[in-house]
């Protein structure tokens, strides 16, 4: 009588075990790689520490493109007002520091008063590109 009780436990058992492991033992034939990292778990653990230390790189270089933009959004008021507070008095300095007009037969002096004038408005110029060259070089 046990020896009847151990066959069909015995083949409930492999009937069990095939009912379950038949569809993992398929998709392992389906998906080599997968049975390959299954057999090889140091190579798999590998490939986890890799992979969290690239994901942590990308993080923090998500991270300080973040931090730099919100610390630009954060200066740009005060460079603005800056911008508005230089190009008002660099006005008014112009409007109040005007030559006197000079006498009818004083022709050189009005000559080198516009040539002054003129090289002084060119200076301005220069010195505003320069601004800019040296502004598009401290951000790159």
């Amino acid at each position: 009588m046990g020896g009847l009780t151990d066959t069909f436990t015995n083949s409930w058992t492999d009937a069990a075990q095939s009912a379950l492991l038949r569809p993992v033992q398929d998709w392992l034939i389906e998906h080599p790689l997968m049975g390959w990292l299954a057999g090889h778990p140091l190579w798999v653990l590998v490939l986890v520490v890799v992979s969290l230390l690239l994901f942590a790189g990308l993080w923090s270089a998500i991270a300080r493109l973040t931090e730099g933009f919100w610390l630009s959004l954060v200066k740009l008021p005060f460079r603005l007002s800056g911008w508005i507070f230089g190009g008002l008095s660099g006005l008014l300095v112009r409007q109040w520091a005007k030559p006197p007009k000079l006498a009818a037969g004083d022709e050189r002096l009005s000559e080198i008063m516009g040539r002054l004038e003129t090289l002084q408005t060119e200076q301005e110029h220069l010195l505003e590109e320069m601004r800019e060259l040296l502004a598009k070089r401290g951000e790159g």
